[in-house]
């Protein structure tokens, strides 16, 4: 059997003497049903599975930074990749601004327009 932690004040039964055991200290040996009964209510940890969890979550986290690193770069080089192109068209632009900042015809009158 693992050794569990207390997260509350948990009564416990140790050689026919009911004790109390304070959060943080270590629980005595309990029957299984006991522990899963502890754990599944949060009222115990087992510290082997929480260090085995802070692992996983580590390595997941760190999956997760890798995957967002190579993401970022795929943008990064698709941006890069298409900049020469929009400063070609920001000339063009240019050149019609230039072209449209000359004074427009005057609109033709439709059929339909009342005086």
């Amino acid at each position: 059997m693992s050794k569990l932690i207390a997260m509350v004040a948990t009564a416990v039964m140790v050689d026919g003497v009911r004790t109390v055991i304070q959060p943080g200290e270590a629980l005595p040996d309990l029957s299984k049903h006991d522990e899963r009964e502890l754990l599944a209510n949060g009222l115990a940890m087992d510290p082997t599975v929480e260090a085995a969890n802070d692992k996983a979550k580590k390595i997941e986290e760190a999956a997760a930074l890798d995957s967002f690193r190579a993401a970022r770069e795929r943008v990064q080089a698709e941006q890069e990749s298409i900049k020469p192109a929009e400063q070609a068209t920001e000339n063009d632009a240019s050149a019609q601004g230039n072209a449209a900042q000359q004074k427009p015809a005057p609109a033709a009158k439709s059929a339909t327009s009342k005086k």
